[in-house]
């Protein structure tokens, strides 16, 4: 709440054809399976978030308000924002660059089950540099997701549902995928926002595009 009064927010909200995503994961999920994996979505949208924030290294800082500084992060740690019943935790994936999509999705899974069980040490839910909040599950769409002090810049995944798109000149139903990125327009311009949204949304079209860049 204190980062609303001190950051002048601005939310970019777009959407994303999902369809190579979802038979990318459907693909892989009972390999993932088979090694006690459960893989959704958001370990692509964290590979593909991390990517951006190499590519526009703005949104991977944070604002010294004492010393009026920008602080440039050379590491990328990914927090998740986690609905409990002891309200809204941030459990952190760290160095999220160096890791495999199946790893961060058994470390997500993980990080849940502690928030969940009220486990989560304080190492866990410190050092993020940016963060995913997803009202997804909930069966939200487009939001306005409050950056998380002092960082400068959080990416909302909504739910993905069936909607019509136009492919090769005809109208046919897609999985659709909702995004909403807020960002500090004190350090951020709307162009580079809107720039690592398409960097996002591309990765996320062409999953082995993001697995090669990502």
């Amino acid at each position: 709440v204190n980062s609303k009064h001190t950051a002048p927010h601005v939310t970019l909200m777009d959407e994303i054809d999902v369809q190579e995503l979802w038979d990318h994961r459907k693909k892989f999920k009972e390999v993932a399976a088979e090694q006690g994996t459960k893989l959704t979505f958001l370990p692509y949208v964290v590979k593909a978030l991390v990517s951006a924030l190499k590519k526009y290294p703005a949104l991977n800082t944070s604002f010294n308000e004492e010393a009026g500084e920008i602080v440039h992060k050379h590491y990328w740690n990914i927090g998740i924002a986690a609905d409990t019943d002891r309200g809204l935790l941030v459990p952190v994936v760290k160095n999220a660059d160096r890791k495999s999509i199946f790893q961060i999705s058994d470390e997500i899974n993980e990080l849940a089950v502690k928030a969940r069980d009220g486990k989560l040490t304080s190492d866990e839910m410190k050092g993020a540099t940016c963060t995913i909040s997803n009202i997804g599950s909930a069966g939200g769409q487009w939001f306005t997701p409050v950056i998380n002090h002092p960082e400068v810049a959080i990416l909302g995944i909504g739910r993905i549902a069936q909607k019509p798109i136009v492919k090769d000149g005809e109208i046919v139903a897609a999985p659709v995928l909702s995004l909403s990125l807020s960002f500090d327009h004190r350090q951020i311009d709307g162009a580079t926002g809107q720039n690592a949204m398409n960097h996002i949304k591309r990765l996320l079209n062409n999953p082995e595009l993001l697995l090669m860049e990502g």
